[in-house]
């Protein structure tokens, strides 16, 4: 854990994150926020979020790296074979 490049990583830094659906790192920002302002988080518990109103800009993803290991040719490829497989069993 300590090796890693964390910065590396996340939306805007890496391809394979900019779509990801994993919360990893968003809690804990949201955390350390809360702690950092705690009237803040008060606030929020109390009243709700925010829902109207500017939003966060969008993260670029222009400068994002392109991602080292794509498998999707791999999976296509297995995919082929299964199928292949289950017509063979059928004309058999």
């Amino acid at each position: 854990m300590e090796e890693t490049d964390w910065d590396a990583y996340g939306t805007g830094n890496y391809e394979k994150c900019a779509n990801c659906m994993v919360h990893s790192g968003y809690e804990a920002t949201a955390v350390m926020d809360s702690v950092a302002n705690p009237l803040k988080a008060l606030s929020i518990a109390l009243n709700g979020v925010s829902t109207e109103g500017e939003m966060a800009p969008e993260i670029s993803l222009e400068n994002q790296r392109p991602a080292e290991y794509v498998f999707s040719r791999h999976v296509e490829q297995s995919l082929e074979r299964l199928r292949n497989q289950k017509l063979t069993k059928k004309a058999g």
